[in-house]
């Protein structure tokens, strides 16, 4: 996934602000600037690196799902 979606003949505009989310998503993360033209240019960002000396906890709460 992009770090945005656009729908709705481009009404309609989703940033995804988190790269990676909970480690399962592989999305990137994104921001919108918009000038004072109402021009739109989207940024985007890849997750960083994993780290080995992370700990993930194995079970991800339901209110993630």
């Amino acid at each position: 996934m992009d770090g945005y979606s656009l729908a709705h003949d481009r009404n309609v505009v989703t940033i995804f602000s988190a790269p990676n989310y909970c480690y399962r998503c592989g999305n990137q993360a994104g921001i919108m600037e918009v000038d004072e033209n109402l021009r739109q240019t989207f940024i985007t960002f890849d997750p960083a690196p994993r780290s080995e000396n992370e700990s993930v906890p194995k079970r991800v709460p339901d209110y993630f799902l």
